[in-house]
This record gives structure tokens, sequence and C-alpha cells, in this order.
């Protein structure tokens, strides 16, 4: 079913942003498609976009790294403070406000919902609503320049879990989950072969293994983010040691031979590995044993003449004949007998394949007719002064860091931040290694393949018991077809989504050379881990435009600072794109980035857009100015003034 969500306006009182009460609804059925909001620096454009993010993602925001309520006052003297988030749900109105009482030191402010059926305590959306306002999603819809770097960072953000939400994918795992219900409500319901105590201990096992596989995956998710975070962090840091060590030319020579030195002795290791590997694939290098019985299994095929020239079907076809090959009639006792005596006989896949076993060992051997050519021991003995040579490269990069940290704090404070994100990233390396080990086959492992096979061993021993093994067989048969519908389509709508991305992108920057190569947990670019500002940010648009215009849901974007790093010459294109985002676009804008990008987007739309201005207070001149000549709406601290003739001769002194 689809969704329909717009955002008809919001107010803020006793907040860091001046007081204010925006509308952009265009009459009492419609919003306005496109609005543009102009707040120049200062006017708490930031804290606005922060709030909007909280109304919509509920609580869970505040437990998500985001900041305390406190931050949140206005002044000293402010005791509390309020927004208010008007929006439409399916033609119904809902309101989401959010309270704060800064007398107290609360971690989560008070949240009300408003509908139809009147006003609640607490975050209660509608259910069609859930999946789509949940913080990580709703990133999306409030989106900005930082959110276009992450979705290019595999660390920070999942750009398929957005696919999957939009179209609805967890449907399928829900359809999954029903089944296996019914099969347990079967199982609960049905007598027992061993008895009742017998049934109650199977069950308990398959309720204990499926309770650990639960803490196992949540675990395992947890200590892979945090993994993929510091990961990250260290990336990040390693990027700024290298810009801090390039301000001084003799250590920026030393580590530039240092890293090329080492990049060498890497790839180095990597192709002797890989010869390596290939040499332990073939069994007679590992063992003398292994080359004589390999040589003499094709020696006793040679000895028996095997395969031979004649085929089991040969005869079963000629078995089917009215008369053999040598004239005689075959009649049914006949045709039966060489049946019995093609069963002596190979079938030509057989054929095929000693064929080319014997063609294998055929080639293999040297002129010494042998396999082996001793060449695994000499192997062994490369990659080890390959490896020495790796981690002398290594220690050469590492004096020569240190040497950089030494002269410069900047640096060496750095540098003391790697050392240690890499001491707990070895940490959770090795805690992690749990979830990969097979020494432990129990019911209390942490592998999770380990412990999915042990639950389908316990429910195949409760449906024995139960008598539901037929209806066990059908659910899994079922699931297997959801499971490879769900995969399917998440990859066909990711493929879908990046053609349609780098066609957008191909039109908005067709001279630069930014293409995606693939979606997955993040957008993955082509010959590339990141692009320009201004690359990042249009990557960004026409994934989100792909996204939300061509799904069954409707639903609003917000953007801050559309244009601001990007390029004059593309910002036409940018704004051409933004009215295909979604069917309701709201835009920040300060003065600065109007240029180049507001005409082509009015051209671009569908109908003229809305256009507000709002400043704090101060400027007296300013002010008298507004209440003169235009529909303003003000407040103790702010002035909205609405129009598009004031928003294009808007211009703040203070950018």
């Amino acid at each position: 079913m689809s969704t329909s969500l717009t955002i008809l306006g919001w107010t803020a009182e006793g907040l860091r942003c001046p007081d204010h009460n925006i509308s952009f609804e265009k009459n009492e059925d419609e919003v306005y498609k496109i609005s543009l909001v102009q707040m120049p620096n200062g006017t708490g454009k930031t804290t606005t976009l922060k709030l909007l993010r909280a109304a919509l993602s509920g609580p869970l925001m505040w437990t998500n790294s985001f900041d305390k309520p406190n931050s949140f006052k206005k002044n000293s003297n402010t005791s509390s403070g309020s927004f208010e988030l008007k929006l439409r749900h399916s033609n119904r109105r809902l309101t989401i406000r959010i309270e704060f009482d800064f007398t107290q030191d609360e971690e989560i402010p008070t949240y009300w919902t408003t509908s139809t059926v009147g006003t609640d305590k607490g975050f209660n959306l509608p259910d069609e609503l859930v999946p789509f306002l949940k913080p990580e999603f709703v990133k999306l819809l409030i989106f900005d320049g930082e959110l276009a770097a992450q979705l290019l960072n595999p660390h920070s953000t999942n750009a398929q879990d957005a696919i999957e939400v939009l179209y609805q994918l967890p449907v399928l795992k829900q359809m999954s989950e029903r089944i296996e219900d019914f099969w347990k409500a079967k199982a609960d319901q049905s007598g027992s072969k061993g008895g009742e105590k017998e049934k109650s201990r199977r069950q308990t096992r398959v309720n204990q293994i499926k309770e650990h596989l639960e803490i196992v995956e949540k675990s395992k998710k947890i200590d892979e983010e945090k993994l993929d975070k510091i990961s990250s962090q260290i990336e990040d840091l390693k990027h700024q040691f290298s810009e801090e060590i390039k301000k001084d030319t003799e250590e920026r020579e030393k580590h530039d031979k240092a890293e090329k030195i080492l990049a060498k002795t890497q790839a180095n290791l990597r192709q002797v590995t890989k010869a390596l590997s290939d040499l332990i694939k073939n069994p007679s290098e590992l063992s003398n044993r292994f080359d004589l019985s390999i040589t003499e299994l094709k020696a006793s095929f040679d000895r028996v003449k095997l395969p031979g020239i004649a085929a089991r079907e040969f005869f079963e076809e000629i078995a089917e004949e009215p008369h053999c090959i040598c004239g005689r009639h075959i009649d049914k006792e006949i045709g039966e007998t060489i049946r019995k005596g093609a069963d002596q006989y190979l079938g030509s896949e057989e054929i095929a394949t000693i064929n080319a076993m014997k063609s294998d060992i055929n080639s293999r051997i040297n002129a010494k007719g042998q396999l082996s050519n001793n060449e695994l021991v000499k192997a062994v003995k490369v990659v080890g002064t390959s490896q020495d040579k790796v981690s002398q490269a290594l220690q050469k990069l590492d004096a020569v860091k240190l040497s950089a940290s030494g002269k410069d704090p900047a640096i060496k404070k750095i540098h003391d931040q790697i050392v240690s994100l890499t001491a707990e990233q070895n940490k959770l390396v090795k805690g992690n290694e749990k979830y990969s080990d097979v020494g432990n086959q129990s019911d209390r492992s942490w592998n999770p393949e380990i412990l999915k096979k042990r639950l389908e061993e316990a429910e195949d021993a409760l449906a024995e018991t139960t008598n539901t093994i037929d209806l066990k067989r059908k659910k899994d048969i079922l699931q297997n077809i959801i499971d490879r519908a769900f995969e399917q389509s998440k990859e066909l709508l990711s493929e879908e989504i990046k053609e349609q991305t780098n066609d957008k992108v191909e039109k908005v920057m067709p001279n630069n050379n930014v293409r995606v190569d693939r979606i997955d947990r993040s957008i993955r670019l082509m010959e590339k881990d990141s692009g320009s500002a201004g690359e990042t940010l249009a990557v960004g648009y026409a994934f989100l435009s792909s996204l939300l215009f061509n799904s069954n849901h409707v639903l609003p974007s917000v953007v801050d600072s559309p244009s601001g790093p990007i390029d004059l010459d593309i910002r036409p294109e940018i704004g051409r794109l933004i009215p295909k985002l979604s069917d309701q676009f709201i835009c920040f804008i300060i003065s600065s980035e109007r240029q180049g990008f507001t005409t082509p987007l009015i051209k671009a739309a569908s109908e003229p857009p809305f256009f507000i201005t709002l400043f704090r207070k101060g400027d007296d001149q300013l002010e008298e100015s507004t209440r003169r000549n235009f529909d303003i709406i003000e407040t103790e601290d702010s002035v909205a003034v609405i129009g598009q003739k004031f928003f294009n001769s808007f211009h703040s002194d203070d950018e």
C-alpha cells in the first residue's frame, strides 16, 4: 500500500532559532510543490533542520549521538520551548509536537501526537508511516551536503536499506516470519510421538537456539558497526595526516617514498601469495604420495583401456531398435538382456570425466614422469621473504611518521589518535573472530551459520515428534522462495536505481568522470572512492531523485544549501534536477547560493514556487521597510517575508 506524506508547516518557540511560524499550504487541500526558504547565517537554519529531523524521527533520534535537549535553549532566561510540525498523511492532518523543559536535565524531550482521533502523549504514528520515519531514513528526507558524503561512505550509511524500505521489501521478511509462526502453532497443537515431555524438551531447544541466534546476530551487527566506524575514523585521520605532512617538503618526500616502497612490497606479496595458492591446489606438490597415486591412476586407466569406446547410452539405444547392427531381430527378451549388459559400461558423462582427468594428468607430467616440480617449498620461502620485506617497509613508514610527529604537535596529535584507534581496531577484529569460529559446533556457538544449522536440526527433530515434518518441508521450501525473491528484488532494484542515477549524473556533469559502479551499503563510484564536494552532492541528488520519484509513495524532500559547493556551470543542471526530487521539495538557501540556481529551478518547475525569507530582528530600517512594502509574518525576534521580489533582492551583510 502506498503512503502519502506532506509537510504543511512548522512553528518554533523559545528555541535557539528565532520564533517563527511557516506554512507551505497553497490552499486547504494542496501544498506548494517547491518552497524556497531563505535564511541568512545566524538565523538558526541548522537548528531548524535538526528539529525537523527530531520531529520526524521521534525519541529514537535523541539516543543516536544527537544534540542534548538543553542545547536548543534560546538563552539563559528561557525555561521552556516547543517545536510543532504539521503534516498531512493520506489526506488527514497529523501534528508532532516536541516540548522542551529546560529546568530539567532531560535526555529526551516530551513528544505529543495529534491526529483525527485526538492528542496522545508520545510519538504515536500510523502503522504505514513507521518504516519511513526512522532516523536513518529521515536523513534521506532531510538532506544536506554531509549526508551526500555519507552516502558514498560504506561506514556511515546504508543506501540499500533505503531502497528496501521505500519499495517495502521487508514485507517479504514479514511473510517468512508469519509462515514460521503458522508452522510453530501447528506443532504446538499437535500431539507427540514421544510424549508431551519429549515434545516440550525439543520445543525448548528450538526456542533456546533461536533466542541465542538473535542475541548473536544483534551482537555481530553492533560489533561490525563499531569496527566500520573506527575503520572510517582511521581512514579520515590518515588522510588528515597525509595533508599535514605535505606542508613540510622534506617530510613529504620521505613519506611519499616510504609509501611507494610499502605499496610495491605489498603488491609483490599479493603476487607471490597467489602463486603459492595456485601450487597448493595441485595435490602432487603437497606430497610425493599424491604424485605417485595420481600417475598410477592414469596408468591403470590405460592398462584396462578405460574409458573405452562405447558408452552405456549406445547399448540402451540399440535395445530400443527393432534390429541389431548385425541384422538380428531384437525382441523384448533380447532387449532386456542388452540393457542389463549396458550396466557394465560407463555413461557418456563418466567417459567425458575420465578423458578430461587423463588429459589433465598427461599435460602436467614432466620429463621425469612426475607431476610435481618441487616448487612448493621454494614458493613458501619466497612468500616468507616477501612478508619480511612488507614488515620492514611498514616499520620504515612508521619511523617516518614518528619523525614527522616529533616536529609538529598537530601531526603528533593525529598520529597518536591513529595509533590508539588502530589498537582498538585490532582488538575488535580479534573479538569478531568468534563469529566465524568453526571450532565450537554446539548450540552455544557464536558463529551464526553454525547456529542456523543447529536450529534447522532442532526444528526437524521437533517436526518429527509432532508429526509436522511434511508441513515443515513445505514451510522451508516456501521460505527459501521468499528469501530468493527478496535478494533478487534487492539486486534488480539497486541495479535499476544505479542506471537511473548514472543517467542523471551524466546530464548534470557530462564532462566529469564520475559514475556509480554499484549500490550496496553505500554508493560505490567507478574507479574512485570519492569525488569533490560538488560531485558528491550531484551524485546524492541524482540518487535521491531516482529513489524517491519512481516509488509509489509520496514523501517530502527537504534540502539544505542545495548548490553551496557546486560550481556555477553545474548549478543550472542541479536546479533543473531539483523539481524531480519529490512531490514536495523544501529548500533552505542563503543569498549567495541563488546565482545560477533559482532561475533554472523556476523554469523547470511545473508551477511557481513558494518564496519566503526569514531573518532575525535587529536592523530597524529593514524591518520598517518590509512592514510597509511586503506581506510579512512577524514574531518577537524574527520577520518572515513572503514573495519572490524580496527573496531575490535580499542580502545580509553578515554573509
